[in-house]
C-alpha cells in the first residue's frame, strides 16, 4: 500500500513549478473554492471561479496527455487519442457547466469531434524551440496539411452522424408514429421491436382510444332514442368526438398529421373509427387503424311512477316497466392497413 502512494505522489508532485500538475492542483483548489461561495443567484462568483477551475483541468490534461510516456499509451491502431480526451473536457466546458446543464447537450456531441480535430492540429502550427523552450510557429508540410483535412473531414462526418441520431430521436419524440413504421429497406435503421409490437407505438392507439372514451361518455346509459338519434346524425355528432379526442392527447407535432374518422356500417350499429395518418410513410401508401365499436341495445327496469287520485286512500304505484338504453363494446385497435385509405370528412 506504501508503495501505491508513494507511486501517485510521485506522479503528482510536479519537477517545476511550470508543469501539468501545477494545473491541475489548480483546478482542484478552483473547485474547492467554486463550493465554499454563495449559492445564492445570480451565482457571478462561483460561476468565474468554476471556469478558471474548468481552464485549467484542460490545460493540464493537454500538457498530460503529451507527455512521452502518456502518448505512448494512449494509442488506439497507431491514432493518438489524446486530443480526443481534451475535446471531450471543452465540449463539457461550453455546452455543458458553462450553460447550467449537468448533463452536456446534443450540441457538445456534434461539435466534439471537429474541436477535438484542432486540438490534434496544434502542434502542426505550433511547436517549442528546444532552445529558449518558447513557442515557435510554423506551417506544416504538405504531407502535415493532407493529415489535417483527411482527419477533419472524418471527423466532420462522424458529427453528422452524430447530428443525424439526435434529429432521428427528436422525431421519434415529436412523431411516435414513426415507431410503428416498417424499415426493412433501410441501409441505416434497425428496428430493434417485432414487427408485430409497430401498432402499439403508434400515436393513432392513442387517438382511437381516447375517441371511444368520447362516444362511450355520449351513448353509455343513454336512452336508445338518444342513441339512435345521435348515430343517425353523425356527421354532425362526430366533430366533437374529434375535437375531444385530439384534446386528450399530449400536444405534439405529429397531432396535426392524423385524422379522425368515424362512420356507422351496419344496421347493427357497429361504429367503426378510424384513425388515419397523413404524414410521412415507409411506403407510398397511407396507412390507417381501425377500432369496431358496437352500439347495442338492453333493457333495465325503470323506476316505478306512484299515481296520485283525488281519493283520500294511499297513492296507487304503477306496475314494473323497462327502459331501452345503449351500451358501447369496443374492440382493440386494428394493424395498419396500406391496402386502401378510408375517406376522410375533413
Amino acid at each position: 500500500m506504501k508503495a501505491i502512494f508513494d507511486q501517485i505522489r510521485k506522479l503528482m508532485q510536479p519537477a517545476q513549478w511550470a508543469s501539468w500538475q501545477t494545473l491541475i492542483f489548480l483546478s482542484i483548489f478552483s473547485a474547492l473554492t467554486a463550493a465554499l461561495t454563495s449559492p445564492a443567484p445570480p451565482q457571478i462568483a462561483e460561476r468565474i471561479i468554476s471556469s478558471f477551475g474548468w481552464v485549467f483541468l484542460i490545460l493540464g490534461t493537454w500538457w498530460f496527455v503529451y507527455e512521452p510516456e502518456v502518448k505512448k499509451k494512449l494509442k488506439l491502431y497507431e491514432l493518438f487519442v489524446g486530443p480526443w480526451i481534451v475535446g471531450a473536457l471543452i465540449c463539457v466546458y461550453l455546452f455543458g457547466t458553462w450553460e447550467g446543464r449537468a448533463v452536456p447537450t446534443p450540441t457538445a456531441f456534434v461539435s466534439w469531434p471537429p474541436i477535438s480535430t484542432i486540438v490534434w492540429s496544434v502542434p502542426k502550427f505550433i511547436t517549442t524551440n528546444p532552445k529558449t523552450k518558447s513557442p515557435l510557429y510554423t506551417t506544416p508540410t504538405p504531407a502535415n496539411r493532407q493529415n489535417i483535412i483527411l482527419v477533419l473531414l472524418a471527423n466532420l462526418v462522424i458529427s453528422c452522424w452524430f447530428q443525424f441520431y439526435f434529429v432521428v430521436q427528436n422525431w421519434l419524440v415529436e412523431y411516435p408514429s414513426f415507431r410503428a413504421q416498417g424499415f426493412e429497406q433501410s441501409a441505416f435503421v434497425r428496428e430493434l421491436q417485432p414487427s408485430g409490437q409497430r401498432v402499439e407505438f403508434s400515436r393513432g392507439v392513442d387517438l382511437l382510444d381516447a375517441a371511444e372514451k368520447s362516444v362511450k361518455q355520449r351513448l353509455e346509459g343513454k336512452p336508445w332514442a338518444q342513441v339512435e338519434r345521435w348515430l343517425s346524425e353523425l356527421d354532425q355528432e362526430f366533430p366533437a368526438v374529434r375535437n375531444e379526442a385530439f384534446a386528450q392527447l399530449p400536444q405534439i407535432a405529429e397531432n396535426q398529421l392524423w385524422n379522425l374518422d368515424g362512420r356507422v356500417v351496419s344496421d347493427a350499429y357497429d361504429l367503426e373509427l378510424h384513425g388515419i395518418w397523413q404524414g410521412p410513410s415507409a411506403r407510398t401508401d397511407a396507412y390507417f387503424l381501425t377500432k369496431t365499436c358496437r352500439i347495442a341495445q338492453s333493457q333495465k327496469a325503470a323506476p316505478p311512477q306512484q299515481l296520485q287520485f283525488s281519493s283520500p286512500a294511499p297513492p296507487a304505484v304503477s306496475l314494473p316497466q323497462t327502459q331501452a338504453f345503449g351500451t358501447v363494446q369496443c374492440g382493440a385497435a386494428s394493424s395498419p392497413d396500406f391496402l386502401s385509405t378510408p375517406e376522410t370528412d375533413g
